[in-house]
């Protein structure tokens, strides 16, 4: 059976390692000016999908804020456009003017109001006059049939 080795023998010495201390300093020196910091992430900033047809978009949804309790729309209706910049639009809410950041803001794309005020489609009436079929006993249970085709039979004893 082997002899059990201490912590301390588990590592030969290397001939590498310098002896004297001050020729260690100089290589640990040299060593630490050759490291370099890794760039730091920035985890806040979060970029934003800016929608092209916010260029020339008459109406816009404007995003809510902050916690929202569930089931809520995460936009507020369509607000008409008043004036637009790179970062910034003016917008008419309620009768006022407000200034809100382009990254909250939706283009609306909103239908003429010609389209809505059309008459619906003509219903057509059919030649062939609608039969009804009289059942032969009216006292006489239909039978219950499932889905898929079976015959659903209840217990009497319950009936």
């Amino acid at each position: 059976m082997g002899r059990v080795a201490t912590s301390g023998e588990f590592f030969e010495p290397s001939s590498q390692t310098p002896t004297d201390p001050s020729e260690f300093l100089l290589r640990l020196r040299e060593t630490f000016r050759t490291l370099k910091p890794t760039p730091a992430s920035c985890h806040s900033s979060t970029s934003c999908f800016v929608h092209t047809a916010l260029k020339t978009c008459s109406h816009v949804f404007i995003r809510v804020e902050g916690l929202k309790p569930s089931l809520t729309a995460p936009y507020q209706e369509p607000f008409e456009v008043l004036s637009r910049t790179d970062k910034h639009f003016t917008i008419k809410i309620n009768d006022k003017t407000s200034t809100i950041s382009i990254d909250r803001l939706k283009p609306a794309f909103l239908l003429n109001d010609t389209d809505s005020t059309k008459e619906p489609f003509p219903v057509q009436k059919s030649n062939h006059p609608v039969v009804l079929h009289p059942r032969l006993d009216q006292n006489a249970p239909i039978p219950a049939m499932t889905r898929s085709g079976r015959k659903v039979r209840f217990n009497p004893k319950y009936l």
